[in-house]
C-alpha cells in the first residue's frame, strides 16, 4: 500500500478471500437499488473488499466484509454498533459517510456473505505532500467533536475492561523459520525486544483505560475523503468507546506524516490546535498513554503475521499483502519508539 498516492475513490479497503463473481444484480434488485449498469472493484485497503456499483438509480459503494472477520462471535454486533455511532455523529453535524439501513440493519447477509452499502463519494484521499496544517487543524476540530458526542442514547457498554491480550511471539517466529518467510531476518532482529515491550504496553494500556468517550480509532488520511477542501469521515468499523487521549495522539501522528516516515511536528501541533478549540486536553500521564497506544500496532503485526504464515488465510493475494504489512508495521513500531520523546513534549505543551 502506498500512502503517498492520492486516489479518487469512495473508500480505501482491501482484498480478501472471496470471488469477484459476486451477484450484484440480485443484491441490487433485492434491496431496490436498481439495475446494475457497471461494477468496478476498488482496491488498496487492508481488511475488506469494496466495489463501485452504478445502477439506473444511483452510484453505490458496496463493501464485502472479510469472511474471516465475520466468523468472530461479536463481529456482527460490533459493526452494527459502529454504524450506530457514525449515524449519531452525522445527526450531530459531523461530516460522515455511513451505511444505508435495510430492515433496521446496517449489515446485509446474502447466503454466506455480509455486505454494507454506501452512497458513492466522488472525492479523494490526500497524500502527505498534499496535507497542510489547515487540513490538520480541521481534522483536530472534527476529532474533538466526535469525542464530545453524548452517547447515552446508544446504550453502549461503557464498563472499563482490563485487556489480558497475549501474543506468542516465539511460536510465530518458529513458524516463520519453518517457512523461511521473506521477512524472517527482520522478525528475528526485533522479536525478543517486542516480547518484553508488549507486556509494558498492555500494562500502560490498562492503567490509562479510563475517561472513555466515543472514538473513531482509525481516522488517518486513508479514511477521510476530501471534496472542495471539505472532509467526509469514512470507515467507522473500529469506532467504539475508548480513551480519547490515545485516539488523539494516534490521529495527530497519522496526519503529521508519521506513516510514511515524513513526520512534521508543525502538522502534529496543528491537529492539537484544532482539537483544543472544542475540547480541553487535561493533564494525564502522557508516557503511559503513548506507550499504551502501541497496542494497536502490535495487534496489527500479530494479525498480519498470522495471515502471511497461512494461519488465518490461504488466499495468495491476501498472504502477499500481509507480508508487506508485516515489514511496514515493524518499521512503524521502531520509528514510534524513536519519536516518543517528541510526542511527549508536544502533548505537555498543548
Amino acid at each position: 500500500m502506498n500512502k503517498k498516492t492520492s486516489r479518487k475513490i469512495t473508500c480505501f479497503f482491501a482484498i480478501i478471500s472471496i470471488g469477484d463473481n459476486m451477484n450484484f444484480d440480485a443484491l441490487c434488485k433485492k434491496y431496490n437499488l436498481g439495475n446494475v449498469i457497471s461494477k468496478e472493484k476498488i482496491t488498496g485497503g487492508l481488511m475488506h473488499k469494496m466495489y463501485k456499483v452504478e445502477t439506473d438509480t444511483g452510484v453505490y459503494a458496496i463493501k464485502v466484509l472479510n469472511p474471516e472477520i465475520m466468523k468472530k462471535p461479536d463481529a456482527l454486533n460490533n459493526y452494527e454498533i459502529a454504524e450506530k455511532i457514525s449515524s449519531l455523529a452525522k445527526a450531530n453535524g459531523i461530516p460522515v459517510s455511513n451505511a444505508k439501513m435495510f430492515n433496521s440493519q446496517f449489515i446485509i447477509k446474502v447466503d454466506n456473505d455480509y455486505f454494507m452499502i454506501f452512497d458513492f463519494i466522488d472525492g479523494k484521499t490526500l497524500n502527505d505532500n498534499e496535507i497542510t496544517s489547515k487540513h490538520c487543524d480541521k481534522i483536530g476540530e472534527i476529532l474533538a467533536q466526535i469525542h464530545n458526542l453524548k452517547y447515552d442514547v446508544l446504550n453502549l457498554d461503557d464498563a472499563i475492561k482490563t485487556d489480558k491480550y497475549e501474543i506468542d511471539w516465539l511460536k510465530l517466529l518458529a513458524i516463520a523459520r519453518e517457512k523461511n518467510i521473506e521477512y524472517l531476518s527482520l522478525l528475528e532482529a526485533n522479536i525478543h525486544k517486542y516480547d518484553l515491550l508488549f507486556k509494558k504496553c498492555i500494562k500502560a494500556y490498562n492503567e490509562n483505560n479510563n475517561a472513555l468517550t466515543i472514538c473513531h480509532r482509525d481516522m488517518d488520511p486513508k479514511n477521510v475523503m476530501w471534496q472542495d477542501n471539505e472532509p467526509t469521515i469514512i470507515d467507522w468499523e473500529s469506532a467504539k468507546l475508548s480513551n480519547p487521549n490515545r485516539d488523539m495522539v494516534e490521529t495527530a501522528l497519522n496526519w503529521s506524516g508519521f506513516l510514511s516516515n515524513t513526520f512534521q511536528k508543525q502538522k502534529f501541533l496543528a491537529v492539537l490546535n484544532g482539537y483544543t478549540k472544542y475540547r480541553k486536553i487535561s493533564f494525564v500521564n502522557w508516557h503511559e498513554v503513548i506507550i499504551g497506544n502501541l497496542i494497536g500496532r502490535f495487534g496489527w503485526l500479530e494479525y498480519n503475521l498470522k495471515r502471511s504464515l497461512g494461519i488465518k488465510s490461504n488466499d495468495v493475494e491476501e498472504i502477499a499483502l500481509a507480508e508487506t504489512e508485516v515489514i511496514k508495521v515493524i518499521d512503524e513500531i521502531n520509528r514510534y519508539l524513536d519519536i516518543i520523546p517528541i510526542i511527549e513534549q508536544s502533548m505537555r505543551k498543548s
